[in-house]
């Protein structure tokens, strides 16, 4: 049954976004056991939390299926409304998964798409990062990096870097194709990331996503940066251009892992990537909070408070309320004690900017997002009311200018007919004209022949008389 429950503490978990709904999933949490696989833990993920948009409160809810066993780091994604979730540690050894599942959020049922399969030439991994793009209608998964198992294969455009604990550290790229149901490896453009975990990896378009801080492997050395790299996908290639920070910059958040990202699209001119927390090249947490431009490849610290950035291992959402106001979720994740506990495992703050690109930031209970959300509602409502009555006067207009077009078109026609009147009448007279005319021609010639048959008489009358006289 279906309750009002918000997030447990947890850690190492992914948040996903459908629509105006978010859903946590699993991660590390207290009675989670860290077992391959038992009816505890079965019992455990068959729940997940979902943040209902109308009420602004949490529900827990009951899936059916079976979850994946990759509880801890894994990859997840939202395509329409279907959750698909790639790899994960068990939470046991060194026990990493390759598997993808899919959760309907309608039915709320697993689907198990690709079960975990030593063999593969996709190495069982978790720490990494996942994206979707779309391509001739069909949509593809991408999994790039993170650290786990042994790789059945060593890909050759990859590389692979053994730890000193036993795991493998990667930057391999394994693209599945959700239709058909096939791996593929695309080749690999310009400046890639080394083997690479812990980073931060969001899409802002179709086929082009950020990537920004990790911790990057280089001959077993482990160093945290602050790099942002942007990533132009294909079907076959993914290119990579590395932006590193300038010399002389102090607007840059400092080298990180372990931090949290999302995505702020209020415009497709303008996406920028929120980060917050995770841990600095020397493993203390930090405590900041920072957007990037994209577009301008510029970063803004934003002031938001300590309950909320220091932390690690959590997650961050964004909902936007209005073109200049996004809800930032922050959820779960890490402190020096452990698991942040109530009442921070959930925090609601309102990111407001202008534009002059200068952020305030407000911290937001329960009741002021359902307020927030009520009024955003109620523009939302009088928009379509504006957009409803624009539509209508529209084809109003629309229709008056359709009746105008008629009565033009009438017009012409009558004009035309009476103007191809008035040609046949002037045909006609003219036609008449020429018959008169010629009637006249024959009356004056038939004139002249009696004029001139008179002369005749004439003549032959004086004839007679000039007979009679002699």
């Amino acid at each position: 049954m279906a309750s009002e429950d918000k997030p447990n503490e947890r850690m190492y978990h992914r948040t996903a976004s459908v629509g105006d709904s978010l859903y946590v999933w699993a991660g590390y949490q207290a009675g989670l056991p860290g077992v391959h696989d038992n009816t505890k833990k079965r019992r455990i993920t068959s729940n997940i939390q979902h943040l209902s948009p109308s009420t602004g409160q949490w529900i827990a809810r009951d899936t059916t299926g079976t979850p994946p066993l990759g509880v801890r780091a894994y990859c997840c994604i939202a395509i329409n409304d279907q959750l698909y979730y790639f790899g994960g540690w068990c939470g046991h050894d060194n026990c990493y998964h390759n598997s993808v599942s899919q959760l309907d959020t309608v039915s709320l049922q697993w689907r198990e798409l690709e079960p975990t399969n030593a063999t593969r030439p996709v190495m069982r991994r978790a720490n990494g990062g996942m994206i979707s793009f779309e391509h001739d209608g069909v949509h593809h998964l991408l999994m790039i990096g993170g650290t786990g198992s042994k790789p059945a294969v060593k890909l050759q455009d990859y590389k692979y870097i053994k730890l000193r604990n036993g795991n493998w550290s990667t930057n391999e790229h394994s693209m599945y194709n959700i239709s058909s149901r096939k791996w593929s490896n695309p080749s690999v453009i310009g400046q890639c990331i080394p083997p690479s975990s812990f980073f931060v990896i969001e899409s802002i378009e179709n086929t082009k996503a950020v990537l920004f801080g990790g911790m990057e492997i280089d001959d077993d050395k482990k160093t945290p940066t602050s790099n942002i790299y942007i990533l132009e996908i294909s079907i076959s290639t993914v290119s990579w251009q590395c932006i590193k920070k300038p010399k002389g910059m102090d607007q840059w958040p400092m080298r990180r892992y372990w931090h949290a990202g999302a995505i702020i699209m209020t415009g497709s001119d303008c996406p920028m990537l929120v980060i917050s927390g995770g841990w600095d090249i020397n493993n203390d947490i930090l405590n900041d909070c920072w957007v990037f431009n994209i577009t301008q490849h510029s970063w803004i610290k934003l002031d938001v408070p300590h309950s909320v950035s220091k932390r690690f291992a959590h997650s961050l959402s964004v909902f936007i309320m209005s073109p200049h106001c996004v809800c930032m979720i922050t959820v779960g994740g890490g402190d020096y004690n452990g698991p942040v506990a109530d009442p921070n495992i959930v925090m609601l703050n309102k990111l407001v900017f202008n534009r002059n690109g200068q952020w305030t930031v407000g911290d937001m209970s329960n009741e002021e997002y359902q307020q927030q959300l009520q009024t955003e509602k109620r523009i939302q409502v009088f928009m379509l009311s504006l957009e409803e009555k624009e539509k209508k006067l529209q084809d109003m207009e629309r229709k008056e200018a359709e009746k105008e077009r008629e009565i033009r078109r009438y017009c012409l026609q009558l004009q035309s007919k009476e103007s191809e009147k008035q040609e046949a009448l002037q045909e006609k007279d003219r036609e008449h004209q020429v018959v008169l005319q010629k009637k006249d021609r024959e009356l004056q010639e038939k004139d002249r022949q009696l004029q001139k048959k008179d002369r005749e008489l004439q003549k032959k009358d004086r004839q007679l008389q000039e007979k009679d006289r002699e």
